[in-house]
C-alpha cells in the first residue's frame, strides 16, 4: 500500500446529487421540487408546527397549566373596566329607591356582572347624596360624589388584605399598607373592605367602612376591625 493509490472503503462515497443541470442528470427539470406550490418557490419557510393548512396538533389538544391559587397576593388588574357615568348612578339609584351604590347591588340588578369590574365617570350630573362603592373611580367622579353629599369607597376584597399581611408578615393592614399595595389609590380614598374569598389568618384591619359578613369572618378568628 502505498499514498498514491490509496483509497476509500467501496460504497462509502457517493458522488453529490447534481441538482438543476439538466434532464439528463436525472432531476434537472424541477430540480426535485416537483411542479408549483410553495414548496417549489424559492424563499420557502413554515413554522415548525405547520401542518400542511390543518388544524396543529397543539391546537387541538386540551390547555392544562399552573393555577395560581394564591391570587390574594396580587393586586388584581383587569385589562379592561365597564364605565359607568354620574348619569347611570343618577338613574339608577332614581329607579331602584338606593342611597347606596356597590358592586353587588349592581350585580343582583344585572346592571354589570359579577365576573366584571367597573370605573365610575364624571360624565353627567350627579344630585342625589349617595354612597357609592367600587373598584376604581376618576379624579373628576369622586369629587361630584363628594361635592353632592355623598361618599366615594374605593372596593378592597378581604383575601387581597389577607395577602397583603401574608407578604408583610403582620397580623394587623393599616391604610398605609393598603395604599402602599394598591398603587392606584389616592391618598383621600376612603376604603369599603368587602368579604370576597375565605381567611384563615387572625387579622387587624383598619378600614373607613367595611361589610357585615367581611367583619363577622374577621371576628370569628379573633381579630378585630378598626373605623377611622
Amino acid at each position: 500500500m502505498k499514498l498514491n493509490n490509496l483509497k476509500p472503503a467501496k460504497g462509502s462515497v457517493k458522488n453529490r446529487k447534481r441538482i438543476a443541470r439538466g434532464v439528463g442528470a436525472g432531476s434537472g427539470r424541477t430540480a426535485t421540487r416537483g411542479h408549483k406550490g410553495a414548496k417549489s418557490r424559492s424563499g420557502y419557510s413554515n413554522k415548525r408546527e405547520f401542518q400542511g393548512g390543518q388544524m396543529p396538533l397543539q391546537k387541538l389538544l386540551p390547555k392544562r397549566g399552573f393555577k395560581n391559587s394564591h391570587r390574594r397576593y396580587q393586586s388584581g388588574r383587569p385589562a379592561e373596566y365597564t364605565a359607568i357615568n354620574l348619569s347611570q348612578l343618577e338613574y339608577y339609584a332614581g329607579k331602584h329607591n338606593l342611597t347606596e351604590i356597590t358592586p353587588a347591588i349592581f350585580a343582583d340588578l344585572n346592571i354589570v356582572s359579577k365576573s366584571n369590574t367597573f370605573k365610575v365617570l364624571a360624565k353627567g350630573d350627579l344630585k342625589l347624596a349617595l354612597e357609592v362603592t367600587a373598584p376604581r373611580f376618576s379624579a373628576a367622579a369622586k369629587k361630584a360624589i363628594v361635592d353632592a353629599g355623598g361618599k366615594a369607597f374605593v372596593e378592597v376584597k378581604l383575601n387581597s388584605l389577607q395577602g397583603i399581611a401574608h407578604s408583610e408578615k403582620v397580623e394587623k393592614v393599616d391604610l398605609a399598607l393598603i395604599k402602599k399595595h394598591f398603587p392606584f389609590v389616592q391618598d383621600d380614598d376612603c376604603f369599603h373592605v368587602v368579604a370576597e374569598g375565605d381567611i384563615s389568618n387572625k387579622l387587624t384591619i383598619e378600614t373607613h367602612k367595611i361589610s357585615e359578613e367581611a367583619k363577622a369572618q374577621i371576628e370569628a378568628l379573633g381579630g378585630s376591625v378598626v373605623l377611622v
